[in-house]
């Protein structure tokens, strides 16, 4: 429920301190674990989904279209995570350089 007092310093202590540098630390290192554990696994997902694909016949299973969907899902997704190690890992440098 929102707070719509007309008092900003009221307002302002309802949310939630923001975290210490040591907690955004463990979040960056939780993330950057994760997407390097994610990337590889959706690359081998949409690897397999493609290859079933390319190899189903005209009634036998699944539709390869369905089958193509599925896997290009799983490769944008890897890409998602590619994406996000590239950008932690450009945070960490950038962090460390300014020291």
């Amino acid at each position: 429920m929102r707070d719509h007092s007309a008092d900003p310093d009221r307002r302002r202590s309802a949310g939630a301190a923001p975290p210490s540098p040591e907690g955004r630390r463990r979040a960056y290192r939780l993330r950057h674990l994760l997407a390097k554990v994610h990337m590889p696994l959706f690359l081998a997902l949409a690897v397999l989904f493609g290859v079933w694909a390319w190899r189903s016949e005209t009634g036998s299973g699944p539709d390869s279209w369905a089958l193509g969907a599925v896997a290009l899902v799983f490769a944008v997704l890897a890409l998602l995570a590619l994406v996000d190690v590239a950008v932690i890992h450009n945070h960490r440098h950038h962090r460390h350089s300014r020291r």
